[in-house]
């Protein structure tokens, strides 16, 4: 489960090579990523294996026959997405657990691993009536406690700690970032943008901006990198400027839930 730091884009690739061998053999042509969303010929994203860590770990998160957003194993039992993707727009509220399913390794009706969410647990502030604004993203994120343990099956992807100062670190270092999720346009697959952008942080605001192609179906999704040893989470992606082409992305930076994130692991392990 451990690459160099610049492998994970290799590795990305592989993955996709290896995918689309199996697909051809299959002869399942139809299924093969093609660029028709609103990024026309400049969309950059690829299939991803989600049978191979680290995808293993990033999930469809089905509402109830609401839409869907992506979800990632971030400790036992404990997922993370956009705290968006848990707001009942009928009611004006939040949706009720047994509402909302994680399916982990989903290629076009198969899977991995599913559950139920058991708790929901959004970030402190958040309100689910607030209009979206770059400033509502500080608190777009939410934990789900899943009634099934993933782990075992999928893998966890561990946040590491970023924050304005590790990003500077990391673009010291020509870190290669990918972000991964099921886009609204190919949500029967799993989609990756290989070596997206990472542009810093809005002033005066926890928000990370990026350059990675993003669509409705993709809120929730992960940003990842490899430190050398491990995958690590970087950050989670929440919006999306409606110039989607050329345009910018925003992520909540793992450090804004790593401190809820381990107060509830050790709930969830005495209990």
């Amino acid at each position: 489960m451990t690459l160099p730091l610049r492998l994970l884009l290799a590795a990305v690739a592989i993955l996709v090579a290896a995918t689309g061998a199996k697909a051809q053999s299959n002869d399942d042509a139809k299924y093969k990523y093609k660029p028709n969303s609103v990024f026309g010929a400049g969309d950059v994203r690829v299939k991803a294996d989600s049978r191979v860590y680290p995808w293993t770990a990033v999930g469809r998160f089905n509402k109830a026959g609401r839409g869907h957003c992506t979800a990632t194993v971030v400790a036992p039992r404990i997922i993370v997405t956009s705290a968006h993707c848990i707001a009942n727009k009928y009611t004006g509220g939040l949706m009720a657990p047994d509402d909302l399913h994680f399916v982990a390794g989903w290629d076009r009706g198969e899977y991995l691993f599913h559950s139920i969410a058991s708790e929901i647990h959004p970030a402190p502030g958040y309100d689910p009536n607030r209009r979206a604004t770059v400033s509502a993203v500080v608190y777009d994120w939410a934990l789900i406690v899943l009634e099934k343990d993933p782990s075992p099956t999928t893998g966890i992807l561990r946040p590491a700690l970023y924050n304005e100062k590790i990003f500077w670190e990391l673009r010291k270092a020509k870190t290669v970032f990918t972000q991964a999720g099921y886009s609204g346009d190919r949500g029967q697959v799993l989609t990756a943008h290989p070596d997206c952008k990472m542009w810093g942080f809005t002033k005066g605001l926890l928000v990370a901006e990026h350059g990675c192609q993003a669509v409705p179906g993709d809120s929730g999704s992960p940003i990842v990198f490899s430190d050398g040893k491990e995958y690590r989470l970087a950050a989670v992606h929440a919006a999306h400027t409606k110039n989607r082409v050329g345009g910018k992305g925003f992520a909540v930076p793992t450090v804004s839930f790593m401190k809820a994130l381990d107060k509830l692991s050790k709930k969830i392990a005495a209990n």
